[in-house]
């Protein structure tokens, strides 16, 4: 139960949070999956390729707090928040190299953008330089702010997926759908976990947070267009005018998808982020909790993994 009245304490999940594992079959996925339109089949897809690096770089990140957090109950959600990112990464890992793969995208180079951001940018040492020791828990915090900053727009992805675009419903392939819909809903269920420790580590600090959102909207929304962009430009059957920033046709496309509620407009990825900037924000009130499980308890990967290991 979503306990109001405690939003004192240093952990604001006052619902359990489950690890759960999920089965997927990868056989028969179409790359159009979202018939109405391939270039929102694209800029769905491509995330797959960020969600991977960028999830395993917060299970690194958030394991190397766990000494500085005395908080058992914020030490509790923390570890269920790294054991449900690793099994996002895994899925998605699964869906590139099991179904992706297999339409001849080139996994290396539709990772090279997420694996500079994550892997070398974001690294312990950025860029391969050494940080001097005092500067490592500042690091540490930074990079824990941005990974709440991240997941505020988790969480509005997964309300806009569940509440919004409602794939299946409008005919989209069930695998994707269910991948996307599973996971987004998850991030809607530990939405709290990253901003609560990032307020026990940091006090909450406002600069650093605004600071940190104001970075990540134009980069952000520039990794959506164009990771978009990369994965078309490999899509002989989709028009020539759609594989390019620079056409005109991508953006009008973008724009069509947009209006029937496949994939968030361009515009939405700036205005989401307008709620991070209240002083008192907490992604507590972002989103439902019982709309995610009702979600979960019928997600047919969550199903198939349970009866796969019932039998």
């Amino acid at each position: 139960m979503e306990n109001r009245e405690a939003l004192n304490q240093s952990s604001k999940t006052f619902w359990p949070m489950t690890v759960r594992r999920v089965s997927f079959d990868w056989e028969k996925t179409p790359l159009h999956w979202i018939p109405q339109s391939a270039l929102a089949s694209h800029a769905v897809n491509h995330f797959s390729f960020t969600l991977v690096r960028g999830e395993y770089f917060f299970c690194r990140i958030f394991n190397k707090t766990l000494p500085y957090i005395h908080d058992e109950k914020l030490k509790a959600d923390v570890k269920t928040f790294i054991r449900q990112e690793a099994i996002h990464a895994q899925a998605h890992k699964e869906s590139i190299e099991l179904y992706l793969k297999r339409y001849g995208v080139d996994i290396e180079k539709q990772y090279e953008m997420s694996f500079k951001l994550f892997d070398r940018l974001l690294a312990d040492q950025p860029l391969g330089i050494k940080l001097p020791k005092r500067f490592e828990r500042e690091w540490l915090n930074l990079r824990v702010g941005l990974v709440a900053t991240i997941e505020h727009y988790t969480c509005a992805l997964g309300k806009y997926v569940i509440e919004t675009a409602r794939w299946e419903e409008k005919g989209a392939n069930p695998e994707v759908s269910d991948l996307f819909t599973w996971h987004c809903a998850e991030e809607v269920e530990h939405r709290a976990v990253a901003f609560d420790l990032y307020q026990y580590l940091s006090q909450d600090n406002y600069a650093m947070r605004s600071g940190l959102m104001l970075i990540f909207v134009p980069i952000f929304t520039f990794i959506m267009v164009k990771g978009t962009v990369n994965l078309a430009a490999t899509d002989q059957k989709i028009p020539k005018t759609q594989r390019s920033i620079l056409r005109r046709g991508f953006w009008k496309e973008w724009r069509n998808a947009s209006k029937q509620e496949l994939i968030p407009s361009i515009s939405w990825f700036v205005t989401t982020s307008r709620s991070f900037f209240a002083k008192d924000y907490h992604p507590f009130y972002e989103a439902s909790t019982q709309m995610a499980l009702d979600y979960i308890h019928r997600s047919p990967a969550v199903k198939a993994y349970e009866q796969r290991k019932a039998s």
